[in-house]
């Protein structure tokens, strides 16, 4: 008779560990496409805002290059200092913008990947009660 009782245990924790894995494995797939789908909207959110900035950015440029032209008698001497101007900016965070950069989006991104609720329970919390209580039940 406590064989039997052993038997059934030992076949019921292996039962529930094969659930406690397939459950365990459909988390992580979750988990895995919702921060997949967060990166994707996130990676298109930028896109959509770089495109519309660079689009007023170069609008913006070639009226400022027009306007110093004008006032030097000179259009291309107006598009060649706007032209430096870019230069001079792209040295400036070349050289100087590289950590504070990395810092900062290490720190903004770290943020919204460890700090979400899903992860505050995982599954082993819940997965590992009915084992124990299976077990205590059959003794």
């Amino acid at each position: 008779m406590a064989f039997e009782k052993l038997t059934n245990n030992l076949k019921g924790l292996t039962d529930n560990g094969q659930k406690y894995a397939k459950v365990t494995a459909e988390y992580y797939k979750l988990s895995l496409f919702k921060n997949g789908m967060r990166g994707l909207v996130s990676a298109a959110n930028l896109a959509l805002r770089a495109t519309f900035g660079l689009l007023a950015l170069l609008f913006l440029s070639i009226g400022l290059a027009i306007i110093i032209g004008d006032a030097l008698d000179s259009a291309s001497k107006g598009y060649f200092i706007v032209g430096g101007i870019y230069i001079v900016i792209f040295l400036l965070v070349f050289l100087f913008a590289g950590k504070p950069l990395e810092r900062m989006l290490l720190t903004k991104y770290s943020k919204m990947a460890f700090s979400d609720d899903s992860f505050k329970e995982t599954p082993s919390a819940g997965a590992s009660m009915p084992i124990k209580n299976k077990i205590d039940e059959s003794i």
